[in-house]
């Protein structure tokens, strides 16, 4: 058993004092927010104007990536697009940026950035401000689809606005091999009569993938500019402008304040039109901006936190604001949206009230389907018949869809699991027949869908051998424990609608990580199609490394990551998982181990930049030890995360990172895919009241000082248990008291019966 060290127990005691002893914040969730976190340090957060789910996300870039480094000092427009927290860029499209001089058109180029110092900065859910250095105070806020800027000019200077319609963050490549791409390939601006414009431009290519889409622009000023031209590439042209890198320069003399409203649409200009006159049809720039916060509010407010210090609570609304801007609205107000297949289709006449799009799935699975599903149900389920609208259209499930294509980035099977986690956790209201046909299709049918790819790569060979073997996939083992995984997810969702004889095919099938569990080295090892184990492979150096990949010192056979931070990646199987690894005393100095460090690459450590570790701290608890998940899910709180731009550790990934934050600090964690449960960790607040849809609210309060939990009580009934199946929260108010302390209860959660369920 580790013993913790007693000046460590001292410094967490000391935090929690320190923590106590500060004044009750006022502060709202809404002003608790800081969206300028996790725009450095790899965070990849954008902190400009959107809504919940919106379609629009109207932000500052500072390079040409369409991202905003908190750290740069060029800014290169306020483009409409963006997602939140990627790996890689993607869109940034249609980007507005004013100017006080004129237009410089120089060596094929138009100058379109300027210096940028970000004074009287402010990010708010829904609000984005700023000075530029040459004095224009910019100002956005949004509604869901359409977006008004107000640009406040100097005395005296000339106003201009450019409106790049070439500013998205990946072109298509003119010899793009694919001709639906090749053909779509560019950017078209058009000015008309009255001085509006409207164009579109067509990108893609996330992740140097093939995927690609076209998004369309509506745009109106409040006032008539004194002229305008418009350009592609270095030419000047009058009424549009076609091609590569086009855009528009509006010159409106000595004004002094000018309000532009945009609309966006997947569908048509028409539509982006009809969008921005829906949501906007006056210039009332704060009657919009008090909507947009309006909403934000009433979201936020569902989750109200008591106590801990105002960096916790930032850090933590921060947080639940990531988790609620992804996926996106996909179809416009009249319902229309873009297929897979190219077609407009429309949602007039079924129950569902909105496409999204943009499913980060090997993210979110984690821990973000399910916190949305519990608030938003109706929309989550709204999300999961896009993704089977999107399979009705491609012949598969899409993954890592962006737009209306599919990327195919990240291993594993990924929909899969985020289609039964939210079912799992109370959006059920989507096609659960149809569901069930594409999860058993992509995991029992190799075959080729969009791009010539798979949705599960090598899988005839996980069927015939029961794992991907390394001489043939430089990935096979995480993608042999992500197959698992799906596979039980499957087999939980089959279950649930009353399919057992599928429930009982993919339970079976999701035991092929014991296939690859060495029993020379109890690890989790790469085979070849032979049989034979990859050989020089070495837990402790992370060995032999894998060739030609964008992060080297990954080890062979592990997409971003090695054998200890993959090994525990299969929370519903945990006691096999540990029987075969030679017992809870060997995995229980391997954990302590692992948690040493809580961030690195390379290195047999915890590594919370990357999603296959969030669940690791809760493995102590099954095998019963959660005062050690306790301790460590503190330590990850305070150590990892900070309310700075650079305080997200790594990328956020559309919520997920932010999402580990959030659930510790409640206290529990949704560690099996699949599955409507939570593992009980330690509270950080010293009350937090959810309310769920449905009328449900969870009122989760502590009592007492330090980290570790001593009692637990369930609607004032002591409750032994470490796990907190979904099926207890019920209609009305439900209370779950943690009694505290600052020394470790070993007693409780350490019986069979208390810990964690057997999911076999």
């Amino acid at each position: 058993m580790r013993v913790i060290p007693a000046l460590y127990t001292l410094a967490l005691l000391q935090i929690f004092l320190i923590s106590s002893a500060q004044p009750q914040s006022t502060t709202s969730p809404y002003d608790s927010v800081d969206p300028l976190i996790g725009t450095a340090g790899g965070g990849n957060t954008f902190p400009g104007a959107t809504l919940p789910f919106g379609m629009i996300q109207w932000s500052p870039d500072t390079n040409t990536d369409a991202w905003y480094r908190y750290d740069e000092k060029q800014l290169y427009g306020f483009s409409l697009t963006h997602i939140s927290g990627a790996g890689c860029p993607l869109y940034g499209d249609f980007a507005v940026l004013p100017k006080t001089d004129q237009l410089t058109i120089s060596k094929g180029t138009v100058t379109v950035h300027v210096p940028f110092d970000r004074r009287d900065e402010q990010a708010h859910p829904g609000y984005y401000a700023v000075t530029l250095t040459d004095g224009v105070r910019v100002e956005l806020t949004v509604g869901e689809r359409a977006g008004i800027a107000r640009f406040t000019f100097p005395n005296g200077a000339d106003a201009g606005l450019i409106v790049n319609a070439g500013s998205s963050a990946n072109s298509i490549a003119n010899g793009e091999d694919n001709s639906r791409i090749r053909e779509a390939f560019g950017d078209h601006i058009e000015v008309y009569a009255d001085g509006s414009f409207s164009g579109w431009t067509s990108a893609g290519r996330f992740c140097g993938s093939d995927s690609h889409y076209k998004l369309y622009v509506a745009g109106k000023f409040s006032r008539s500019q004194k002229s305008a031209s418009l350009w592609q590439d270095d030419s000047l042209e009058s009424k549009a402008a076609s091609g590569k890198h086009t855009g528009a320069w509006f010159d409106f003399g000595k004004e002094r304040e000018i309000l532009l409203k945009v609309g966006v649409s997947f569908v048509s200009e028409a539509g982006a039109r009809a969008n921005m006159e829906k949501e906007i049809p006056g210039w009332d720039f704060e009657r919009v901006h008090q909507q947009a916060e309006g909403k934000w509010s009433t979201l936020l407010n569902r989750v109200a936190v008591e106590g801990g210090t105002d960096e916790q609570r930032k850090i933590f609304y921060t947080g639940v604001y990531h988790s609620f801007l992804s996926p996106n609205l996909f179809s416009d107000d009249d319902g229309q949206y873009i297929g897979f297949d190219e077609k407009v289709r429309s949602l007039a006449g079924t129950k569902q009230k909105a496409q999204y799009a943009n499913f980060s799935d090997w993210d979110i699975y984690r821990n973000t389907v399910q916190w949305q599903a519990l608030f938003e149900p109706e929309s989550e389920s709204d999300m999961m018949q896009s993704l089977l609208n999107d399979a009705e259209q491609s012949g598969w499930l899409p993954k890592w869809e962006a737009a209306n294509d599919v990327t195919y980035v990240m291993g594993g099977d990924s929909p899969d699991t985020v289609l039964s986690s939210a079912y799992a956790f109370g959006a059920q209201n989507f096609d659960t027949g149809k569901a069930l046909e594409y999860m058993v299709k992509g995991g029992t049918q190799p075959g080729v869908g969009p791009h010539h790819d798979s949705e599960r790569p090598f899988l005839a060979d996980y069927l015939k051998l029961g794992y991907s073997p390394i001489d043939r996939d430089i990935g096979a083992a995480s993608h042999t424990l992500e197959y698992a995984s799906d596979d039980f997810a499957i087999a939980q969702f089959a279950k649930a609608i009353g399919r057992e004889d599928e429930y009982h095919r993919f339970l079976k099938q999701s035991e092929n990580w014991k296939t690859l569990l060495d029993p020379e080295t109890h690890w989790i090892r790469p085979r070849n199609a032979d049989g034979s184990w990859l050989a020089g492979f070495d837990a402790e150096r992370s060995l032999p490394k894998r060739p030609n990949v964008p992060v080297p010192s990954d080890q062979m056979g592990f997409e971003e990551g090695n054998t200890y931070q993959y090994s525990f990646m299969v929370p519903f199987d945990y006691p096999a998982l540990f029987a075969a690894m030679g017992g809870e005393h060997v995995v229980e100095s391997r954990l302590d181990h692992f948690f040493t460090a809580l961030r690195c690459w390379g290195k047999p450590c915890f590594n919370i930049e990357n999603e296959p570790d969030f669940v690791t701290p809760y493995a102590y608890v099954f095998f019963g030890k959660p005062w050690k998940t306790q301790d460590v899910v503190t330590r990850i709180g305070k150590e990892t995360f900070k309310a700075a731009p650079d305080g997200i550790p790594g990328n956020d990934d559309l919520g997920a990172t932010s999402g580990v934050y959030v659930w510790n600090a409640l206290g529990f964690y949704p560690a099996v895919p699949g599955v409507g449960g939570l593992v009980i960790g330690t509270p950080m607040f010293d009350k937090a009241t959810l309310s769920f849809a449905g009328g449900r609210t969870v009122v989760v309060s502590r009592e007492g000082q330090g980290i570790y939990v001593q009692q637990v009580e369930l609607n004032g009934v002591p409750y032994a248990s470490s796990w907190l199946p979904i099926s207890k929260i019920r209609t009305g108010t439900n209370q779950l008291q943690f009694k505290m302390g600052t020394e470790p209860n070993m007693q409780r959660g350490t019986a069979s019966e208390d810990r964690p369920p057997s999911f076999r």
